[in-house]
């Protein structure tokens, strides 16, 4: 004889968001790898300061703050920093003085750092692409990425585009 049933499915529910989370952490920290290596190796870029440089070349010119990049990538600002000293010392970002208040500076891509996204950003892309769609067949994540693509196309009034975050 089985028990009664006097659960409302919280429970569940619970553990089936706990499993989705473990799965989409391990998702994220295996294809961040992978991008990280393919950028390093194809431009010479990581993940990482390709997605800062991104934040400098889709703002205004000269207008971006340590503070600005550390939250459009969700990083501390030392992080922030340490990628843009990064990006400037290889030549794609240079600081510009802010003429309101020179304790303030501000970054910008430089014209190499900005032909570098345009060429890094379309490997981005197509890896991006290509990993969601291999991710869609392997067991382990199909249901990750279902979960993810589904929730993409059933945001209200959601444009779909491709820039970092």
């Amino acid at each position: 004889m089985s028990e009664p049933h006097d659960s409302d499915g919280r429970e569940t529910a619970t553990e089936d968001v706990a499993r989705l989370w473990e799965r989409v952490a391990t998702m994220f920290s295996w294809l961040e790898g992978q991008l990280d290596r393919t950028l390093t190796r194809r431009h010479g870029v990581g993940l990482a300061p390709l997605m800062t440089l991104g934040v400098l070349v889709c703002e205004h010119p000269g207008s971006v703050t340590v503070g600005d990049v550390a939250r459009r990538l969700s990083v501390s600002a030392s992080a922030a920093s340490r990628i843009l000293a990064q990006l400037e010392s290889s030549g794609w970002a240079t600081r510009v003085a802010w003429p309101c208040d020179r304790r303030i500076s501000r970054m910008a891509a430089t014209e190499a750092g900005r032909r570098l996204w345009t060429r890094a950003g379309r490997t981005l892309d197509r890896e991006l692409d290509f990993s969601f769609r291999t991710l869609r067949f392997d067991e382990r994540y199909a249901h990750v990425v279902a979960r993810l693509c589904r929730a993409e196309d059933d945001r209200p009034g959601h444009a779909r585009h491709h820039e970092p975050p």
